[in-house]
C-alpha cells in the first residue's frame, strides 16, 4: 500500500508537469499523459498487468512493463535526437548567415 501511494505521487508530478508545459497539448503531451494514466491503472490494480501479459504472451505482468518502458524510452530518446539534430543544423544556418552579413567584401 505505501509503495502504491509513493508511485501515485511520483505519476502525479509527472502529470502535473506535462501539463505546465504549454496550454494546448501536443501529441507527444497526450501520449505522455496516457502513459502516466496506464501507471496509474497499473500501480492500483497490479494484477491486470499479469492478464494483459498472458493475453499477449508475456511470462509475467513486471516482464511486460519492462518491454513497454524500453520502447517508449527508445521512442523518446530517438525523437530528443532527432529535435538535437534539428537545432544543430539551425544553428549552423544561422551561423552561416552572420558571418557572411559580417565578412568584408575584397576590392
Amino acid at each position: 500500500m505505501i509503495i502504491q501511494i509513493i508511485l501515485s505521487v511520483g505519476l502525479s508530478v509527472c502529470v502535473f508537469y506535462v501539463v505546465s508545459l504549454r496550454r494546448s497539448f501536443s501529441a507527444a503531451q497526450i501520449g505522455l499523459l496516457a502513459v502516466i494514466m496506464s501507471g496509474y491503472v497499473f500501480v492500483w490494480f497490479p494484477n491486470l498487468t499479469n492478464t494483459i501479459a498472458s493475453l499477449v504472451g508475456v511470462g509475467r505482468g513486471a516482464d511486460l512493463v519492462t518491454y513497454v518502458w524500453i520502447v517508449l524510452n527508445l521512442a523518446f530518446i530517438l525523437r530528443l535526437h532527432l529535435k538535437l539534430r534539428e537545432q544543430a543544423e539551425t544553428l549552423t544556418r544561422l551561423a552561416r548567415q552572420i558571418t557572411l552579413a559580417h565578412s568584408e567584401k575584397p576590392d
